[in-house]
């Protein structure tokens, strides 16, 4: 085994553990800890067997097996930022929401504050 293998393999034990307590914390649902732990699991065996990324290469008609893992975390990360984006902008919309509904309540009802210095 090579270097990078062990090094990328212990990463993955990592992962797999730090998504194993954000599971049981109830942090991920057991479908995004499937997802994530399917995903590093295709990770270590590509590591693991390199040969496997070249026959899928092959297949689908791309030079290299490494090639086709970049193609492929390209793909993943740009949908990964896309997912991203589209949470924010729901989070920034959300907000946006929130200040406006409080600032009509706060400006119908005035606060103790206000109403101090209207009796003086």
């Amino acid at each position: 085994m090579l270097l990078i293998q062990f090094i990328i393999l212990a990463a993955v034990a990592v992962i797999w553990w730090r998504l194993y307590q954000r599971w049981r914390q109830t942090e991920l649902t057991t479908l995004e800890f499937a997802s994530w732990f399917g995903l590093w699991l295709v990770v270590g065996v590509v590591v693991l067997l390199p040969q496997v990324a070249s026959y899928l290469a092959a297949v689908v008609g791309v030079g290299r097996g490494s090639d086709l893992v970049t193609y492929l975390s390209l793909v993943l990360i740009f949908y990964l930022l896309f997912k991203i984006f589209i949470k924010q902008e729901k989070l920034e919309r959300q907000l946006t929401s929130l200040v406006r509904s409080l600032s009509l309540k706060e400006a119908k009802s005035p606060s103790a504050e206000s109403k101090d210095k209207l009796d003086n």
